[in-house]
């Protein structure tokens, strides 16, 4: 009797608690979504010397962590000029990614604090951000 117990535990927890780890997207015009936007926009604002806008490429959220993958615009759908910020020497050599910019969040206290970000990096930066903070891939994927 045990024993089946101790099965029927084994397989809940094999597929109950995979179906937990699953990060959601928040949708485009919901609190959730302009809470992190928001949280993070003078980041990257202070990156650009100057306001900011996002198109969201991925924006995941897994309990109290937020992972995104956006580009930067100027308002109104306007390009950065990259040259007037602190990357003009990376965007001229190439070594500088202008479609994506990279930010991990978590909340405590029902505010959403920037842990780590990135912009324009070349390679796959928040795969650090993953292991370093013991998070589940789940958190990263498309």
């Amino acid at each position: 009797m045990q024993y089946r117990l101790i099965a029927a535990l084994i397989v809940f927890a094999a597929t109950i608690l995979p179906a937990l780890a699953q990060s959601f997207q928040p949708q485009p015009g919901t609190p959730l979504r302009r809470e992190i936007l928001d949280a993070v926009r003078p980041v990257f604002e202070a990156e650009t010397n100057g306001p900011v806008e996002f198109v969201v490429r991925r924006l995941n959220v897994l309990g109290d962590w937020a992972f995104g993958d956006v580009t930067l615009q100027r308002p109104g759908g306007h390009s950065i000029d990259w040259n007037a910020t602190k990357y003009a020497a990376d965007f001229a050599e190439g070594s500088f990614d202008p479609g994506g910019s990279f930010f991990l969040m978590s909340r405590s206290a029902k505010r959403w604090n920037v842990i780590e970000f990135s912009t324009g990096p070349t390679d796959v930066i928040w795969d650090g951000w993953r292991t370093d903070y013991k998070l589940p891939s789940t958190l990263f994927q498309r």
